[in-house]
């Protein structure tokens, strides 16, 4: 320890200390009532989209090929596996992981999606340790806030995005050290190991097949594993996080060491946004303004002669890609649910969002012909907006290599670049320094527009989708409800026995003990 360093009243973080052994030694640490009210809120909030996410994914083809899969492994044990079985916690946790973020549907925090590790390692082995609901969340909220700063502080380069699954080891083996009450010299070795070789998973296969539903779960069973190493003896280079030749140095060009800090006053799951519709939050926009042009048809028959998507680049990226592996013979899901012109040609097709219609699709050959008169364009305009965010979006940072403006730059054009120029040239530094969590809002946009065959024009703008950080809690605790709710409904449960089950999930620190199966009845409803 740094012996000029001397805290200020409240502060407990020697700045010279490795941020592993800070991080094992608060996650260890925190109680039930160290955790603000508001955090734990949104933690539950959490909880309940991403479970509302696997059901919802439960009920999709790929959903049923996770259960074959996970079925075949025959280990049972005391850990709920959402489709429909009981298992030991890691064959739980590794169904769980990939039913919640087969579709992008589970949501995200300050620093990345963790809910597959953040949230269904704690429940599973909340079940098998006969845990309270309040020790539950603490291993919830422990894991979030670790996982979540090392998102954040690598959120630029290859490593980043829906490339940073490596960083669910550290969140696995944080909630599962906490609810088997591992100390936080063991917690620390084995947070080390866990992280010790990151992966980055290549494209073709995680968006052209369905591989990529296991990304997360099996970074989770690497985290798992390590606790084990760990207890067993073996030590890890616990400075191997911001040494130089560290983790930070090895995924990032641009780290952002600052986000490292201030566990337990700076809160990243506050910052929790929840997906209204499965997607990414780019999706999630445009599908949301289609499905608001769409209601101000006509009644009776609309014929659509054109639509045009306009959005931030990262939008146009994001389309691009999925566009690519839709044109095979085999149809990707993982590409098809990144696909902005699928999603708003099922909304203004059907009138709803998905996941209602991405199991079932009798209009598919309608969706279809839709699809082949959409356009998806950049707006410069959009796109500043979502950099002035309080985390910039709207630009693919995965792909910076050089000068974080100069790619920012050149994602606006060079007209709206000279336009924008001094919060373009402060991108860099922006994204170096952690927000106040408190104003954290991710303000992400999209305008369709939809000409018919009779001449006239229907628009409609989304500045920010609905559920998504910024919003008031009130917003995103009904989407959170809303969707799992509707899961329930759509397994076959009524409408009051759904509604009763999400409301147990947004009240689980009251439980004395964590039993899927007696907080939510029997799960194989229909």
């Amino acid at each position: 320890m740094n012996a000029a360093w001397l805290p200020f009243v409240g502060e407990t973080e020697d700045p010279d200390e490795p941020f592993l052994e800070r991080a094992a030694r608060w996650a260890v640490g925190v109680s039930y009532r160290e955790i603000p009210k508001p955090v734990r809120r949104t933690a539950k909030m959490q909880l309940t989209s991403a479970i509302g996410a696997a059901l919802w994914t439960r009920m999709h083809p790929l959903g049923e090929r996770i259960e074959r899969a996970i079925g075949a492994e025959k280990r049972r044990g005391n850990s709920t596996f959402f489709g429909g079985e009981r298992l030991t916690p890691s064959g739980a946790v590794r169904g769980n992981a990939a039913l919640s973020g087969a579709l992008e549907f589970d949501g995200r925090l300050l620093g990345g999606a963790t809910s597959p590790s953040c949230v269904f390692v704690p429940l599973a082995y909340a079940e098998a340790t006969n845990a309270s609901g309040r020790d539950l969340l603490v291993a919830q909220v422990a894991a979030n806030e670790i996982t979540a700063r090392l998102g954040a502080a690598t959120a630029v380069g290859s490593f980043a995005g829906p490339n940073a699954a490596w960083s669910h080891a550290a969140g696995a083996a944080v909630g599962r050290a906490i609810l088997e009450g591992d100390d936080r010299e063991t917690l620390a070795d084995a947070l080390a190991i866990a992280l010790t070789a990151p992966s980055r998973p290549i494209k073709r296969s995680t968006l052209g097949s369905d591989a990529g539903v296991w990304m997360a779960s099996d970074a989770i069973q690497t985290g798992i594993s390590a606790l084990d190493g760990a207890r067993a003896g073996m030590a890890g280079s616990r400075d191997m996080i911001e040494a130089e030749d560290g983790l930070l140095a090895s995924v990032s060009p641009h780290p952002a060491k600052a986000y490292l800090s201030a566990l337990g006053s700076r809160w990243h799951t506050a910052a929790v946004s929840v997906s209204a519709v499965p997607g990414n939050v780019y999706v999630a926009a445009a599908a949301e303004a289609g499905l608001e042009a769409r209601s101000q048809f006509d009644r009776g028959r609309t014929i659509i002669d054109r639509v045009d998507v306009y959005g931030p680049r990262a939008m146009v990226s994001v389309d691009d890609e999925a566009k690519s592996y839709l044109d095979e013979e085999r149809d990707s899901i993982a590409a098809r649910s990144r696909s902005v012109t699928d999603a708003v040609a099922t909304g203004l097709v059907t009138g709803e969002s998905p996941p209602r219609r991405l199991a079932e699709r009798a209009e598919r050959a309608a969706i279809e012909r839709v699809e082949e008169r959409i356009g998806v364009h950049h707006d410069p305009e959009l796109t500043f907006a979502a950099l002035r965010s309080t985390v910039p979006e709207g630009v693919d940072f995965e792909t910076a290599t050089g000068s974080v403006a100069v790619h920012v730059g050149k994602a606006l054009g060079p007209a709206a670049a000279v336009r924008h120029a001094p919060t373009v040239i402060r991108m860099g530094s922006r994204l170096a320094e952690p927000p106040t969590v408190d104003d954290f809002e991710r303000r992400i946009g999209a305008r369709v527009v939809v000409r018919t065959a009779d001449g006239r024009t229907v628009e409609a703008t989304v500045d920010r989708p609905s559920g998504t950080a910024g919003a008031p809690l009130a917003e995103i605790r009904a989407v959170a409800r809303s969707k799992c709710r509707n899961a329930f409904e759509a397994l076959g449960c009524s409408e009051p026995a759904a509604r009763d089950r999400t409301d147990r999930l947004l009240a689980i620190d009251e439980r004395d003990e964590i039993r899927i199966d007696r907080l939510l009845g029997a799960l194989d409803t229909g």
